[in-house]
């Protein structure tokens, strides 16, 4: 009798768990966040049973998102690519051209990467990079009553910014992950409270060209493991 109350119970919470799968389009794991299909890093619904269909050389088509709010959007212009980062892009082995797609693509709201895996394809694309931004700040002004005696000009308040750089590398065709890595960079300090917006965008960035920077320096070695999974 309790051997069947432990079944039971075992397909009434199996059933649950499809049930909350079904109604949820997106999952995010702590580790990671949207754009999300089910599973880590962006990996689409049975992604487990994708396969690499890439022959290199291949067509790359590259897509600077970052946070935004709940979700994420095509980076502005103001935040564009380093032109050494992309010209060391497309001096790796296997490349054959880089499409930047920030650039054409008439969308800026990204819901997912399947969003971008059909962009992609519209662009003759074999492999799709996504370079992902994300950036935190928080400050504390610890000293608020030097804040208000001085009208905001004395450094008085604490801040704190951090940025992650993301780089994964999907199969346009079938949401296969080749690869995923990270870099973080993190600035922090004090700042008059007058100046804090500045401080912390110019922190941004800071954090966001340094993390990006650490990114690139590795991303030789990460490459060579991208194109070991080619065909």
């Amino acid at each position: 009798m309790h051997a069947r109350g432990m079944s039971i119970s075992k397909l009434l919470l199996s059933a649950c768990v499809l049930s909350l799968a079904a109604c949820n389009e997106y999952y995010t794991p702590s580790s990671t966040s949207l754009p999300m299909t089910d599973g880590p890093s962006g990996a689409a619904r049975g992604s487990s049973r994708a396969r690499p269909t890439v022959r290199f050389p291949a067509r790359v088509a590259v897509a600077r998102i970052e946070k935004h709010y709940s979700g994420f959007v095509l980076d502005s212009g103001g935040n564009s690519e380093d032109p050494a980062h992309a010209a060391k892009a497309a001096a790796l082995p296997g490349v054959k051209a880089l499409v930047p797609m920030n650039r054409v693509a008439l969308t800026t709201s990204v819901n997912s990467y399947d969003q971008l895996d059909r962009e992609a394809l519209k662009l003759g694309a074999d492999l799709l990079a996504v370079y992902r931004f994300e950036t935190e700040t928080s400050h504390n002004d610890a000293l608020f009553p030097i804040t208000i005696a001085t009208l905001g000009i004395a450094p008085s308040v604490g801040y704190k910014t951090t940025s992650v750089a993301t780089l994964i590398v999907r199969d346009a065709r079938t949401g296969y992950i080749y690869g995923v890595m990270e870099e973080r960079a993190t600035s922090k300090g004090v700042s008059p409270g007058m100046m804090l917006d500045t401080t912390e965008n110019d922190a941004k960035r800071t954090t966001r060209k340094k993390a990006m920077d650490q990114l690139m320096d590795r991303l030789p070695g990460f490459w060579n493991g991208v194109v070991a999974k080619g065909r």
